[in-house]
């Protein structure tokens, strides 16, 4: 290469290098910033300086190791080489490298070691975890270990056991092609192949490393604890790999030790020989194969296998027990619920605990009717699934005035109400709208807390009652201001994470599109300061702290390297008073505030003191806890709404979890609080160690007001729900068999397989003196999807006190709800209602299927919506049209809820049969119904006149049909459902004609 040509290369690389090195620093600086904005510098500091530290350290120790081989390989290098042909090859190497070798000697040794400090700088979670350690005061139960031990310490002692191997290798592979170069080692002519040197140096490092397999030999006893039982397919060490494995690693321990010697002792010139090093190093070659590998399968194949329940049954117990205590379980209460074989419908009806709390509308179906019904502008959206959440308001009477008790005091009322935030989505925004101007500075941010009654519905739509956009109160019985919000302006939400510049000179026109003046609102905020009204619409301008400031031109410039958008040095809308507003998704603002957290996949808003703050729950997590079985985050929390409105979770197993905090970010200012909730979670008190022991605020410190909204997290709840279907089971050997477990039922309204979501309901069960607002779910016997095995439910007690409850569901004969659905939509006003909605082009969408305990039977209800397809229009609202409800076999399908009730209440004082009676078959010679069953009808007795051929064909025929439509509703298209629908009420149609043929 010309000497021009070398100077372009140099040029262009340091080019890269420094444009590189100076990208990375305006990402550290522009990071500060934000870190500064929400007031936490203390874990930018601590992140920052731990990984450079770790890159610093390991990056010298690996630079020193190579380079100190290399130089010992060079300087005992032989003074001449023996005149082979493979030396005279390698003679232009050593003219280039020899006049130069301490610069090639510390080149190498410098890159190799920034090599090995990249990778020890991504550890900088273990590494501050070791160092400031805990204590679970849970020992695991075969090695009598603090579980601190496993979570904090272990981790860290295993990377640097793996360090030093990577190290002895580089030192081995650069010693060997030293000395190769050099001659002190070579493959070819007569005489001595290696210098004693030589032998002496490689053979000091082939001990090290034996020595490291000898260390990492006794820590890898403690993965027993950790990784899974080929056996029984669950986490932790079974009867072979602790009375075999752990046997054979404590004799490799020895072996490797003694090998280790052997080599170190025959290498100082005791025998030129390479005889017994190589016996060495065969011996821990076949002691590994040999009790590492066939010992351990024989006593797996011979004593294990035939003898499962005995042999593994004390270690299944250590599993049972600690992922009971991992998934915070340990306290499980497990309680028997009788339910009568025909529950007193009566008592449903009379029933003043849970009743009169039934949800009927769907968080999930209703989403658009929010959308459509409160959405002034097009780019105003909510949220595809929207949240429940309880509030307490004072009743009022027909005329707006507070309803007394007894005492002369206002009646409190406690109601949950589904809840969305009208948040600004700029995916809805014209291509006028896109421009880059009006979408930083104008279009910034949403407005309103909307919230609709659960129990009632205005004609079918919701019963707004906070934050609407309409003068006109409709029908509903609560008033519409009953949350009281003092800043409706959404700046931090789920729906829009471009960032936004905000701020203007005072005395300004305020630039900020705020919302439209045409349309009333239920929230009084037109006496906010720096507001403006223009034309039809309103103006404001931003007026919290949370932005970072770019008014100086170094700011701007910062931000437009950051950003790459060359318009902050030349747009005029930036000025002295300008803030930036980013990472505006309030999930990333609490994961990067404490990224030592899980966050939770569905945050739900909260009114709290008149202010619109967004709750998330964070979870401490971890994959190294003894005896305790893994799950996939991901496929653990997948249900109907995943990725509909709801995150999804990454993909990572873990095996301890703990609803550790509660973070609270501002939907205004966009500020993060963590609030502590597990008190004794040690994963969570080492990281606020770490990071200054402020970032947490305790526990005794959240406002009463704001802990009246914390629920039972989703995701801790859907992780338990899928570890309890196997882990309900108390006695290891019932547990081994299987023979009780449980499933997850699949969700009734969706057409493809897919997990039913766990709901929030306020309710009252067994054996709860009062309503709670809790998170329930239920289970189904493995393999028997028609029965119904459990209820599951998850609350806060009146302490704040997470508790987890499941009642064994026993008499009767309940049907899950997968079965119930079945019922339900066989019977004839559903096949009817259904055959007119299909007639009439309309879609039925199922809202959520509840199963409560009441009185001393179980209550299903699912509500039915129509949506209408609108030709060029989009979708009409959807619309909550029945209520169908099943009650010890009766099933009312209504407009309201209180006629359903009705409707079963009269079924059973008049002792008419059961619809599921009659799904089991017509037994006693009376007229067919027109609804098909989902089984077969049995075969007429003697007594009963037989159908005429026709009849019983047509009979036949509507079975058949029923059928294909079952399976099209469990996995079919929408297509494929309409179709057997169509079919399904052909034949009933036939059947029909061939009863009034038959005349009868």
């Amino acid at each position: 290469m010309s000497r021009r040509g070398r100077y372009v290369l140099i040029l262009l690389v340091g080019a890269i290098v420094l444009l590189s090195v100076l990208g990375w620093i305006v990402g550290l600086r522009t990071d500060y910033l934000w870190y500064d904005s929400v007031g936490h510098t203390e874990v930018f500091a601590t992140n920052m300086w731990t990984r450079l530290g770790l890159f610093g350290v390991f990056t010298l120790a690996m630079a020193a190791w190579c380079g100190l081989n290399l130089f010992l390989a060079y300087r005992f290098r032989p003074d001449t080489w023996p005149a082979t042909s493979e030396q005279e090859g390698l003679e232009r190497y050593r003219e280039l490298i020899s006049p130069k070798a301490g610069w090639w000697i510390g080149g190498v040794a410098v890159i190799v070691g920034i090599f090995a400090g990249m990778s020890a700088q991504s550890r900088w979670e273990t590494w501050l975890l070791f160092r400031q350690s805990g204590s679970f005061g849970w020992e695991d139960p075969v090695f009598h270990t603090d579980a601190g031990f496993y979570v904090f310490r272990l981790p860290f002692w295993q990377f640097l056991i793996g360090f030093g191997f990577a190290a002895v290798v580089v030192g081995i592979l650069a010693s060997l092609s030293a000395y190769y170069l050099y001659g002190a080692l070579r493959f070819s002519g007569t005489g001595d192949r290696m210098t004693n040197v030589a032998r002496i140096h490689l053979s000091v490092l082939v001990a090290l490393f034996l020595g490291l397999k000898a260390v990492a030999y006794y820590f890898d006893r403690f993965n027993f604890t950790t990784q899974e039982n080929q056996v029984t397919g669950i986490v932790g060490g079974g009867y072979t790999e602790i009375e075999a494995l752990a046997v054979a690693k404590t004799a490799l321990i020895w072996v490797s030790i003694i090998a280790a010697i052997v080599i170190l002792v025959f290498s100082w010139g005791f025998t030129r020989s390479l005889a017994l090093p190589a016996a060495a190093l065969g011996l821990v070659v076949v002691t590994a194969i040999a009790a590492g590998g066939i010992y351990p399968a024989v006593v797996r194949n011979f004593q294990v296998e035939p003898n499962r329940p005995q042999r593994e049954g004390p270690y299944a117990q250590y599993t049972i027990d600690g992922t009971r205590y991992a998934y915070d379980m340990e306290n499980l209460e497990t309680t028997t619920y009788p339910v009568a074989s025909q529950p007193n419908a009566e008592n449903m009806a009379a029933d003043q605990s849970t009743v009169p709390f039934v949800r009927l509308i769907d968080p999930f179906v209703v989403s658009d009717a929010f959308t459509q019904a409160q959405q002034p502008r097009s780019f105003y959206d909510f949220n595809e699934k929207l949240d429940i959440d309880r509030y307490t308001y004072t009743e009022t009477d027909a005329n707006g005035e507070p309803v007394l008790d007894e005492n002369g005091d206002p009646v409190q009322v406690t109601q949950d109400f589904v809840v969305g935030l009208r948040e600004l989505n700029p995916s809805q925004l014209t291509d006028e709208q896109q421009d880059w101007t009006v979408t930083h500075t104008v279009y910034t941010h949403g407005w309103g807390f909307v919230s609709a009654s659960t129990t009632e519905s205005d004609s079918g739509a919701p019963c707004f009652t906070s934050g609407v956009l309409s003068d006109d109160p409709g029908n509903c019985q609560i008033g519409n201001d009953i949350i009281d919000v003092e800043k409706p302006q959404i700046y931090y939400g789920l729906l829009n994470n471009e960032y936004a510049i905000v701020g203007v000179p005072e005395g300004e026109t305020p630039r900020e599109y705020d919302r439209p003046i045409d349309v009333a609102v239920s929230d009084e905020d037109s006496a906010e300061e720096d507001a403006e009204e223009i034309g039809d619409d309103r103006y404001t301008t931003y007026e919290g702290e949370g932005g970072i400031d770019i008014g100086s031109i170094g700011r701007r410039l910062l931000y437009a390297w950051e950003l790459q958008e060359p318009r902050f040095l030349l747009s005029d809308q930036i000025n002295d008073e300008s803030q930036l507003l980013y990472n505006r998704n309030v999930r990333d603002r609490v994961e990067k505030v404490a990224p030592f957290l899980t966050v939770e996949a569905d945050p739900y808003p909260a009114v709290v003191d008149g202010e619109i703050v967004w709750i998330v729950d964070g979870y401490t997590t971890t994959n190294d806890f003894p005896y305790s079985d893994r799950v996939n985050l991901a496929d653990a929390t997948n249900d109907t709404y995943s990725g509909q409105g709801v995150a999804n979770q990454p993909s990572e197993e873990i095996n301890y979890i703990r609803s550790s905090v509660k973070a609270v970010v501002n939907a205004y200012d966009g500020s993060v609080k963590l609030y502590e909730f597990d008190e004794e979670d040690p994963i969570l008190n080492a990281w606020n160690e770490i990071y200054g022991g402020d970032l947490i605020t305790p526990k005794e410190e959240t406002p009463e007001a704001l802990e009246a909204h914390f629920r039972y997290p989703q995701d801790l709840f859907k992780i338990q729900r899928n570890l309890l279907q196997r882990y309900h089971v108390d006695e290891a050997r019932t547990f081994i068999e299987g023979g009780e477990a449980w499933a997850t039922p699949s969700d009734p309204s969706q057409a493809q397989p897919i997990t039913q979501p766990a709901y929030y309901v306020y309710a009252t069960y067994p054996e709860q003196g009062q309503p709670y607002f809790q998170l329930t779910s239920t289970f189904t016997p493995r393999n028997r999807e028609n029965a119904l095995a459990s209820l599951m439910s998850g609350y806060y007690d009146e302490n704040g006190d997470p508790q987890l409850r499941v009642y064994d569901v026993v008499g009767g004969d309940d049907q899950s709800v997968r079965q119930i659905h079945q019922i339900i939509t066989s019977t004839s006003e559903v096949v009817t209602t259904l055959r007119d909605a299909q007639q009439a082009g309309t879609t039925v969408e199922w809202g959520n299927l509840l199963a409560l305990p009441v009185g001393d039977g179980i209550l299903y209800l699912e509500p039915m919506y129509l949506r209408r397809q609108a030709g060029g229009e989009g979708e009409d609202l959807p619309r909550l049209t029945n209520v169908a409800i099943s009650y010890g076999g009766y099933v009312g399908f209504a407009p309201t809820f209180e006629d359903a009730v009705a409707m079963v209440v009269e079924k059973y004082v008049t002792g008419a049969p059961s619809e599921a009676e009659q799904n089991e078959g017509e037994t006693d010679g009376e007229e067919p119904s027109e609804t098909p069953s989902e089984t077969p009808s049995e075969t007429p007795t003697t007594e009963a006149p037989a159908d005429p051929p026709e009849v019983e064909a047509a009979i036949e025929n509507v079975l058949a049909a029923q059928a294909a439509y079952e399976e099209a509703q469990a996995s079919g298209s929408n297509e494929q459902e309409g179709a057997a629908l169509d079919a399904l009420l052909a034949a009933l149609d036939e059947l029909q004609a061939a009863r009034e043929a038959a005349g009868q």
